[in-house]
């Protein structure tokens, strides 16, 4: 029996595994193992690490298949793309002192060797909004939360096994899925900004906003059946698009409805140029004012498409494993 049973999910062997599997043996806290959850064989093999090897599997099913198999008290999740800092299972072994609490989840930052998009993308996500923008930043304070991603997540496995895991007819949502489950519990989720990993953000634009897409996708379907997504934060985007599509429009029609619009524009342009400033670097100043705005757009489209789904939105992911080379 082990305290700590990490998990990591991956559709083969990568260059991040690679890269991830020696921080693991770094850690300050010995009492865990590692399960490397694969849908192809492998011939690697790590100190204290199991393999899995699944076939074909959909990342909420690779995930509890590795949670049956795991030895742990508490299970920590982490991406494949993803390593973790030096007292990352330390840090939360003492928040895991607290009975009422049943999950724990921490920020994920850049590598210090990300490419330069990668810096953009992630800054994007941080500056997004107060709620979600910690989940990039080191800069927030502990306190308690509602929904976390499963890239740096830290459940108690015995509540976790009482809420049924992860439902896998979710390919995508599921980690929002399994946090609202556990909130039923009666126990309480916490933020600890020190539960830091170092994360690998999508490597272009085009992966960054069919990332963002899918989120806002699963957002919407979600509001649709679970009251916890309606909040408003998550409708800003898509009444965004909505309001410039149909703004637009109407503005051909009425000169009161064309200075309406006009005056939105000019204070989302405002919004826009205080993202910039508080990037506080020239050289991300522009890039991550652009990206900020077409993710924005992306994710609102997506959210839409979420809303009018009739069942779940997709039955396969839009994210599949990146076959990425460090950038050593």
């Amino acid at each position: 029996m082990v305290k700590i049973s990490v998990i990591v999910i991956a559709r083969k062997m990568n260059d991040y595994i690679l890269e991830a599997m020696p921080q693991f043996n770094k850690q300050t806290y010995k009492d865990f193992e590692v399960i490397l959850v694969l849908e192809e064989k492998t011939s690697k093999k790590f100190p204290k690490t199991r393999i899995i090897i699944t076939g074909k599997a959909s990342p909420a099913e690779a995930r509890n298949i590795g949670v049956r198999n795991a030895k742990g008290e508490i299970i920590a999740f982490i991406d494949d793309d993803a390593y973790p800092e030096k007292n990352w299972l330390e840090m939360a072994v003492k928040e895991f002192d607290d009975s009422k609490i049943v999950a724990i989840g921490g920020p994920s930052v850049v590598p210090k060797n990300g490419t330069f998009f990668q810096r953009v993308s992630n800054k994007v996500y941080e500056l997004s909004s107060g709620k979600t923008g910690i989940r990039y930043s080191k800069k927030g304070k502990r306190k308690e939360i509602d929904d976390w991603p499963t890239c740096n997540f830290f459940v108690r496995k015995k509540d976790f096994e009482k809420i049924g895991g992860f439902d896998s007819k979710y390919w995508g949502g599921e980690d929002t899925q399994v946090c609202y489950s556990l909130l039923k519990t009666g126990k309480k989720m916490i933020y600890n900004p020190e539960l830091i990993i170092y994360h690998h953000p999508r490597k272009s634009l085009g992966k960054h906003l069919k990332q963002t897409f899918f989120w806002g996708m699963w957002r919407g379907f979600f509001m649709r059946i679970h009251k916890q997504s309606r909040q408003l934060t998550f409708f800003i985007p898509p009444l965004f698009v909505l309001g410039l599509i149909f703004g637009g429009i109407l503005s051909f029609f009425s000169d009161v409805i064309f200075l309406v619009y006009l005056g939105i524009l000019i204070l989302y342009l405002i919004y826009i140029l205080s993202i910039g400033i508080r990037t506080k670097d020239i050289w991300l100043f522009f890039p991550v004012m652009f990206v900020t705005i077409v993710t924005q757009l992306s994710y609102g489209v997506g959210f839409i498409r979420g809303i009018l789904s009739k069942n779940e939105p997709i039955k396969k992911t839009l994210n599949p494993a990146e076959n990425l080379k460090i950038k050593k």
